[in-house]
């Protein structure tokens, strides 16, 4: 088919014969793309640490992390008008706000990422802004740096480091070693039926006998009620539903209507 582009039929450049690759395979050839721009073109992209926890960057790329990150952060107080009580000139000292702030660039990198128009950067990024500042400002109000107008390093109490627990061992090494099983059980016909568990060690010996449950025979309403309530009045086609309290799947409701609500058909 002739170009639209040109007033003769002789192909053009672009339009030449499929050729056949080394499978024999035919189709259009790709341009000529020479190796090193080819190569530049594919190392483009975020740097091999961005995406990684923080906490698992590589040593070798901290320095250049913080770095990237300090530009970010620069660039995002300026942007968004942050005053110091959401992002202090200490942020970098806060694990918290570190976190924080390294996740917001990762996203902010993501929505722009495609570089063509979508709804990522107004339904993604900018909704979790107003989100990210209210949690930096509860950050940075704990951590009190911003109300005296310098950092303040975390308060230690009694002889625990700032942000530890002061565990029971025992209590959560038995808790953690303990192991939780669940099954679903039948209901006796009639009577009780009592039931345990039992704990064997790799011989086969008992080791530990779980307290008894006894399990009575289902419950079977004797009596059978129905009760129909107007569920809509609308003058066109009103509703109305019934409630049949019984446990027998087998039972049936049948319609009837009255006048004076004692003959009914």
């Amino acid at each position: 088919m002739a170009s639209p582009w040109v007033e003769d039929d002789e192909p053009t450049d672009w339009e030449g014969p499929a050729a056949a690759d080394d499978d024999g395979q035919t189709g259009t050839p790709l341009p000529y793309v020479d190796p090193e721009v080819a190569a530049e073109l594919a190392g483009e992209g975020p740097p091999v640490w961005m995406g990684t926890r923080w906490r698992e960057i590589e040593a070798e790329h901290q320095w250049e992390a913080w770095n990237t990150l300090r530009r970010w952060v620069d660039w995002f107080v300026a942007e968004y008008r942050l005053v110091t009580s959401v992002v202090p000139p200490c942020w970098y000292k806060h694990s918290d706000l570190t976190a924080e702030l390294y996740a917001a660039m990762c996203m902010e990198y993501k929505v722009w990422e495609e570089q063509a128009p979508g709804l990522g950067p107004m339904m993604m990024w900018h909704p979790h802004v107003e989100m990210l500042t209210a949690r930096l400002r509860r950050m940075v109000d704990e951590a009190g740096c911003a109300k005296i107008g310098m950092h303040k390093e975390p308060e230690a109490y009694g002889d625990r480091p700032a942000f530890t627990l002061d565990y029971d061992e025992d209590d959560f090494t038995a808790w953690a070693g303990t192991t939780r099983e669940q099954d679903t059980l039948e209901r006796p016909e009639e009577g009780v039926q009592y039931l345990r568990a039992r704990v064997l060690n790799g011989d086969g010996d008992e080791v530990a006998v779980s307290n008894p449950v006894g399990l009575a025979a289902r419950r079977t309403p004797s009596k059978v009620t129905a009760e129909v309530v107007t569920t809509s009045s609308t003058p066109a086609e009103p509703s109305v539903r019934v409630l049949v309290s019984s446990t027998d799947a087998s039972l049936e409701v049948e319609w009837q209507t009255s006048r004076d609500c004692e003959a009914w058909v």
